[in-house]
């Protein structure tokens, strides 16, 4: 059986127990989801695009049954992250170009993650990452690239906690800038 996770994913899952909840924001074909679900997650997934939804509830149908495909992997938008009604341990947001089209959208997702968490909740955050290779050209697609910098708390003024700085990996061939934050409550000031 083979998983396709991303190794970084992997080791970050590594030490977290498989009771957890994971919500899997921007499912795309559903290979994160039906990893998940094969190492023993309960996951609840959702993508903005129909035939995203499609291949992940075929997926998961695989590997349980068709009514449980049908209520843990729903079609929702960015905006329409407001309609679950679920807590997660973790937010799996990786490749989120399907959600993301600037940094606005960015704190958005991030801030919607939040609300979604439970208290101690993580979030495992992929973007693509610009060029900042000298001499090498700009990417001429439509996909807005973040750079480590993008992805600060304080840049995007979101109250989680970064508890991995933002950073630039190569993974499978590509430039991407992953990022892990916690929920917590931060001290009040006196």
């Amino acid at each position: 059986m083979s998983l396709s996770l991303s190794d970084q994913l992997l080791r970050t899952l590594a030490a977290v127990p498989v009771s957890s909840p994971v919500l899997d924001l921007g499912c795309g074909a559903g290979d994160h989801t039906g990893a998940l679900l094969r190492l023993g997650f309960p996951v609840h997934a959702c993508d903005p695009r129909p035939e995203a939804v499609e291949d992940t509830q075929a997926v998961v149908r695989d590997l349980v049954d068709e009514e449980t495909a049908e209520t843990c992997v729903q079609q929702l938008s960015l905006q329409g992250l407001d309609e679950l009604e679920a807590t997660f341990d973790w937010v799996i947001a990786d490749r989120t170009e399907a959600l993301v089209d600037s940094p606005a959208d960015l704190a958005t997702l991030l801030n919607k993650s939040q609300s979604l968490l439970a208290p101690g909740g993580w979030v495992y955050l992929t973007v693509p990452a610009t060029t900042d290779a000298p001499g090498k050209a700009p990417h001429d697609d439509t996909v807005t690239r973040f750079a480590p910098a993008d992805l600060d708390t304080d840049a995007l003024n979101i109250a989680l906690v970064e508890s991995q700085s933002p950073s630039r990996v190569e993974e499978n061939g590509e430039a991407r800038v992953h990022a892990l934050y916690r929920h917590v409550k931060r001290p009040t000031p006196e």
